[in-house]
């Protein structure tokens, strides 16, 4: 497993055939949203050169983010179905043992536009 996940594996000590399960888990939602990623990138690229368009109808920006956000929301749905999965591996006591960041761990990472970030104050 690869840090952070190598970090509470070790914490909640995992039986090797649980951490053989979490890990098919992980490649399976990393395969199954490989393409949605790939595409979400490409997005996001192209919000980004919209939004630094001078001449780049408003409309056209809010049908791009609109095609972001449902990118991110399947790709969010996915990794939280993840999340069932590898919950339905461990034991009450280790479910009780998760980070508290465990649930952000698979979905998309640090999105663009979302949450505090340098120069916001909200």
């Amino acid at each position: 497993m690869h840090p952070p996940m190598a970090d509470w594996a070790k914490q909640l000590n995992l039986a090797p055939d649980q951490a053989q399960k979490i890990q098919e888990s992980k490649e399976f939602f990393l395969r199954d949203t490989l393409a949605w990623r790939d595409e979400l990138a490409g997005k996001r690229f192209e919000l980004r050169n919209l939004l630094r368009n001078p001449e780049a109808d408003p409309q056209t920006i809010l049908n791009k983010q609109r095609e972001v956000f449902d990118l991110e929301s399947k790709i969010q749905e996915r990794g939280l179905l993840h999340q069932i999965e590898v919950r339905k591996v461990l034991t009450p006591e280790q479910i009780k043992l998760l980070p508290p960041y465990w649930g952000e761990m698979f979905g998309p990472p640090m999105m663009p536009g979302r949450g505090r970030g340098m120069g916001r104050e909200y």
